[in-house]
């Protein structure tokens, strides 16, 4: 029976279709009341802006109003209306449901219905976390957005931090479906949804689950507005519930997808959404990014960084641990790839020559190629695997030079492809080209040579000839080189080579070019020794480039006159001259450069010039130095640019100019982005350069970042030179974070590398002396003392000077150290080699400060926080501050101090509160007593001392040289400023503030 307020004069069918009475009734009402033999209930008519008009059903049941959705009005038959009753009177007409008549044979999703097999509840229930989980907060703190999308190969640990992000998720419940391929059905997909859902919210979906599990002409809008609707009614408002779908890659058919748009669109706001999976959902999401409501999480986000894989590593690696140099080589080695880490674990724990492993771990080796081909080469077509064999040669693909290399014309769509379903594939920004995971590109070079070799050389040489018509001669090089076509290598690298300097800042790569050549090549380019000479300067040990030059000397002295070409002769006129300069102790410095014209040479000479210079902080080295950096900004020589403005930089830093050190470092990377669009490798040298700065402010966490920026703009220098600073500067922040034992560990690496690959800017006894600090504050004093001898085996070494000061302060040996300290400040008053002297000025102060000489430390500590505040250089006080606490709390309260430098002093306080420990230096009991202390002048002090020694004015007199007259004025000073009358008490007063 139905009502509006009069009996209506029209009822619907029970049939699908509606008589045109009841069609008409219904534009002419907006509410009726049911009631059928299930129960009965009242009907209402809402609007939707989006999508028109809906009719809903409303019953109150045991005093709380429940409501049901009945669909727009063709949807109201008598049918829909009976079961809407039976819901909401809490009966269970899915009980009553039977299907067609030939259902029960099949096993289409169509008429799928909902079991209770174990199978289908581990749908719902995520994976186990490990024992040995690496949390990942870097992730799991940008799970935010009502909506997230994260897309990865597998391996790469979507599930495991979803689950963990899913347990953090303290107050909010977070459902799971782990999809599968059964769930690529519109009705049984939103099936799971509901059914996950209902593990977190019980009851939910209750009014669409009947049409979900038969045959429906249910279409995707009307699903998810019912789903919608129960997920944000009223009573819900304030519960917010997460969901995450798993493994979307295998939803596929267009109606999912299409109802999954439509989700997106309308969200609800009591609903936080998270979608993972192998490949990208075909899903538009421009206004969701514009809104700032998605986020998306990639292969590139997804790795490991330095930290993370050194924590799995050390949570899974059997027996004895293993070295941090190692560990950092295989999570480079790897990518960060999660499985690539846990098949590299496995092979070490079954070997016991590690050292094999690490040098060999490769896409090649067996455990990775395993898997690759079982989850994602077997996977494809023969044509696809074909396709990826033969671009395998290229470190960089797009379509065209695809097409080129394998002789096909749909390269540029099969790379689309693969990308989507991310193949272990990276994309450009442009979106023009793509790279292999490093990893998957070692493994299918591998089965090329095992299938094809004989095609590897025809390959490269189709790859090169593409580039050569892009005019990209850069580019075709690395492809003669590999198939050993040296000639054609060399003239390209002559022709290419000052322009790749100048356009592109990339010394590394021209640089092992060269080396790549043998020397019966280069000896006969002079262009090519000069490119080398230049480089080999900068990057490169002098013993190395010594060798080098003899080498080629022998080879031309053994030919007679006669057989030397026209260049052969030059170089041996050049490489004799320079190895007779490097014997008489000069610097390398090639003649003749005016037999290449190039203006560009001038700049390279100048750096060379420069760099040969370096150790000298003169005025007049800097001044050159900014002569070059300027003139090749004027001529946007990009290499310049770099190698000038990092020393610039440098330079600033070590005078403690953080502000002045940042600003070029920032100036020098724009200019780098600006010109080459991307970072060259020199460009690190300005990212580690940032990284120091962060450090010295105490910004940890950002230091960290730059430091692995640092890394990936330059993967595989050259030159062991920055592979070294990273080393240090990792060691420094592992020790920033206590962590003195794994900072040793980062400088052990480092040696072992300077015993492998001799660095031109560091020596071992530089790298001594830096272990020889983490000694010190680890308390292995004896390891410390030795370490320092070892790095002044050669003779004095600034660093370890500094080091051996902080031992003497560690031993309680503070006059020792001072008398050590005052002389270091004195002779680096702007920084040394490689540090600057704020660590050597804060220290000091301790020194002044152990043995209470008060009125001289605080006026050291008030010239050092001067020094420090305008730039923030806030980290020696956290390092060796700890002590000097009462004191810092008594500069505080002196009126003369700036705004910045009282802000500078309660930061360093705040930091110095959390964990600093009780110091036994000074135990007063307050600030009055200790600036009473530090009113005593040194000479005044010395006055106290022979005062104490029981000499009389006379005889105190004789010792300090001074007049009686003078002696008798400093006592009534003492007298006044310790509020005594007497020798005996100012004696008495002066021990017991330990003047004394």
């Amino acid at each position: 029976m139905l009502r509006a307020g009069e009996e209506a004069t029209a009822v619907p069918s029970s049939e699908h279709h509606h008589s045109p009475e009841w069609c008409a009734w219904l534009v002419e009402h907006d509410q009726f009341r049911f009631v059928g033999e299930a129960g009965h209930f009242s009907a209402r008519r809402e609007g939707r802006k989006a999508c028109g008009d809906y009719w809903y059903a409303y019953r109150r049941r045991d005093g709380i109003l429940h409501k049901a959705y009945l669909g727009k009005a063709s949807d109201l038959t008598l049918d829909r209306l009976e079961e809407a009753a039976a819901t909401l009177a809490g009966r269970m007409i899915l009980d009553n449901l039977s299907l067609s008549p030939n259902a029960a044979h099949k096993t289409t999703p169509e008429n799928w219905a909902v079991g209770a097999s174990f199978t289908l509840r581990a749908k719902f229930r995520p994976p186990t976390l490990p024992p040995t989980l690496v949390t990942r907060p870097r992730l799991t703190s940008h799970l935010s957005t009502p909506v997230t999308f994260i897309s990865a190969p597998g391996g790469f640990g979507k599930s495991t931090m979803l689950n963990a992000w899913r347990e953090e998720s303290a107050g909010m419940p977070v459902a799971w479906a782990a999809l599968d391929a059964d769930d690529d059905h519109l009705l049984r997909f939103w099936s799971t949804v509901i059914m996950a859902l209902q593990a977190v919210r019980p009851g939910l979906g209750q009014n669409l689950m009947p049409f979900l599990q038969r045959a429906s002409a249910i279409t995707p809008a009307e699903i998810v507005t019912r789903l919608t609707d129960e997920l944000a009614c009223p009573e819900s408002d304030d519960f917010c519930m997460g969901l995450i779908l798993d493994d979307f890659h295998h939803i596929k058919r267009a109606d999912v997808h299409e109802s999954m748009q439509i989700w997106l669109e309308n969200l609800p706001p009591t609903l936080q959404l998270v979608i993972a999976g192998r490949t990208r959902p075909p899903l538009a999401l421009g206004r969701l990014r514009a809104a700032g409501l998605v986020t998306e999480l990639e292969l590139e986000d997804l790795r490991f960084n330095l930290s993370e894989g050194i924590d799995f590593l050390q949570k899974h690696i059997a027996g004895e641990p293993l070295a941090y140099g190692e560990m950092e080589t295989l999570v480079q080695r790897t990518g960060g790839w999660a499985v690539g880490l846990k098949l590299a674990v496995l092979a070490l724990n079954k070997q016991q020559d590690r050292r094999h492993i690490i040098d060999t771990f490769s896409g090649a080796h067996i455990f990775l190629r395993e898997y690759f081909m079982e989850t994602a080469l077997s996977q494809w077509p023969q044509a696809v695997q074909t396709f990826l064999l033969e671009t395998s040669i290229l470190k960089q693909l797009t379509g065209g030079l695809c097409d080129a290399v394998t002789g096909q014309t749909d390269g540029e769509h099969v790379l689309a492809r693969l990308w989507q379903e991310n193949l272990f594939m990276y994309r450009t920004q442009d979106q023009a080209w793509y790279r292999y995971h490093d990893l998957f590109a070692e493994m299918l070079c591998n089965q090329l040579q095992r299938q094809h070799p004989e095609q590897i050389a025809e390959l490269h040489r189709r790859a090169a000839g593409w580039y050569m018509t892009q005019n990209m001669a850069a580019d075709a090089v690395h492809h003669y080189l590999f198939i050993k076509d040296w000639e054609t290598a060399a003239e390209m690298i002559e022709d290419v080579g000052l322009r790749e300097l100048a356009e592109t800042g990339e010394d590394s790569r021209l640089l092992h070019w060269v080396q790549q050549l043998p020397e019966a090549v280069v000896q006969g380019h002079l262009t090519l020794l000069f490119v080398y000479l230049r480089l080999a300067n900068l990057a490169l040990p002098p013993d190395e480039v010594t060798r080098f030059l003899q080498r080629i000397e022998t080879n031309l002295a053994a030919k007679s006159a006669a057989d030397l070409t026209l260049y052969e002769g030059d170089v041996l006129d050049q490489v004799r001259e320079i190895r007779r300069r490097l014997g008489n102790g000069y610097a390398i410095l090639p003649f003749s450069t005016g037999k290449i014209p190039d203006p560009r040479w001038r700049l390279l000479d100048a750096l060379l010039i420069t760099e040969a210079s370096y150790q000298h902080k003169t005025p007049a080295v800097e001044m050159s130095i900014r002569e070059i950096y300027d003139q090749a900004r004027g001529e946007d020589n990009l290499f310049a640019i770099l190698i000038a403005g990092a020393d610039l930089g440098n330079r600033a830093y070590l005078r403690g100019q953080l502000r002045q050190c940042e600003k070029i470092a920032y100036q020098v990377l724009q200019q780098a982005v600006k010109q080459a669009g991307h970072l060259p490798g020199p460009a690190s040298i300005a990212l580690h350069l940032l990284s120091r700065v962060c450090l010295a402010r105490n910004e940890v966490a950002r230091a960290n970042q730059l430091l692995e920026q640092v890394q990936i703009v330059d993967p595989n220098p050259t030159s062991s030179n920055m592979p070294i600073n990273v080393f240090i500067m990792h060691a420094q922040l592992l020790s920033a974070e206590g962590r003195h034992a794994e900072a040793q560990e980062a400088i052990q690496a480092a040696r072992s590398l300077q015993a492998l690959r001799p660095s031109a800017a560091w020596r071992d006894q530089d790298l001594a002396a830096y272990e020889a600090r983490y000694c010190v504050r680890r308390g292995n004093r004896a390891a410390a003392h030795q370490l320092i001898l070892e790095a002044e085996s050669d003779g004095p070494h600034a660093f370890a000077t500094l080091v051996r000061a902080e031992l003497l302060l560690d031993r309680q040996r503070p006059n020792e150290a001072e008398d050590t300290l005052n002389r270091f400040v004195a002779q680096f008053p702007a920084g040394f080699a490689n540090e600057p002297s704020m660590d050597a000025r804060v220290l000091l102060v301790c020194a002044l400060f152990a043995q209470y000489k008060m009125n001289q430390a605080r006026r050291a500590l008030v010239e050092v926080v001067q020094l420090a505040a305008p730039e923030g250089f806030i980290r020696p006080f956290v390092d060796f501050g700890s002590p000097l606490a009462p004191l810092l709390s008594l500069v505080a309260q002196e009126q003369n101090l700036s705004a910045e430098a009282m802000r500078f002093i309660d930061e360093v306080l705040r930091l110095l509160g959390q964990d600093a420990p009780k110091t036994d230096f000074l135990p007063l009991n307050s600030l009055e007593s200790l600036a009473m202390a530090a009113s005593i002048t040194p000479r005044e002090h010395d006055v106290l001392r022979l005062v104490s020694e029981g000499l009389s004015n006379r005889q105190i007199a004789l010792k300090l040289c001074v007049s009686p007259g003078t002696v008798k004025t400093h006592l009534a000073n003492i007298y006044s400023k310790l509020d005594v009358n007497s020798r005996t008490q100012a004696i008495a007063e002066a021990q017991t503030l330990k003047l004394i």
